[in-house]
């Protein structure tokens, strides 16, 4: 640029005063542009020391306790209410109407401890067992003779007396208990 130097000259002292650096260089001679990416890379080090690193927040991913009740076992006027994620699902997952089934549900809730639940809190043979809610509860008698956990001659798997019998029952059902 023709009188390039003697414009640059008139306003240096101008953008020294506000605070700039100024560095006079030429495209076509090269001249400066050395000084130039120098003071550019002074800046960016410096803008990169002056930025705080925030680390992402740590997840920490805690397991259940192996023996950690996911169930609750409560005493009602007309028998006891299991309520839980896990018997509710597996109950509403259970096709009452076939054996093996049922079986494997009651497989289910003595390996979660529901029966030595409902033993510690006070149940008899053929009380009222309600699984869920109210609206939506399951209901059946409760018959611990026919052991979940152990292989048994009487009631062999794909097979349940209670079911055989009757015993078994939903909200739906009249309120007439068999006993």
């Amino acid at each position: 640029m023709p009188d390039g130097r003697t414009l640059a000259e008139l306003v240096r002292p101008e953008l020294i005063g506000r605070g700039y650096q100024v560095f006079e260089i030429s495209a076509a001679t090269h001249e400066g542009l050395r000084e130039l990416s120098f003071a550019m890379a002074s800046l960016v080090a410096q803008a990169r020391a002056n930025v705080v690193h925030e680390l992402a927040q740590r997840i920490v991913i805690t397991p259940r306790a192996v023996n950690e009740q996911s169930f609750t076992v409560t005493r009602e006027p007309e028998g006891f209410r299991v309520r839980g994620e896990r018997p509710e699902r597996w109950v509403r997952q259970t096709d009452f109407s076939n054996d093996e089934a049922v079986g494997y549900l009651g497989d289910r809730l003595a390996r979660l401890g529901v029966e030595d639940a409902l033993l510690a809190n006070g149940a008899v043979p053929g009380v009222a067992v309600m699984i869920g809610p109210d609206e939506s509860a399951v209901i059946f008698d409760w018959h611990p003779s026919i052991m979940a956990n152990s292989r048994s001659e009487a009631s062999p798997r794909g097979t349940d007396v209670r079911v055989d019998l009757g015993l078994m029952r939903s909200n739906e059902d009249d309120d007439v208990r068999d006993d």
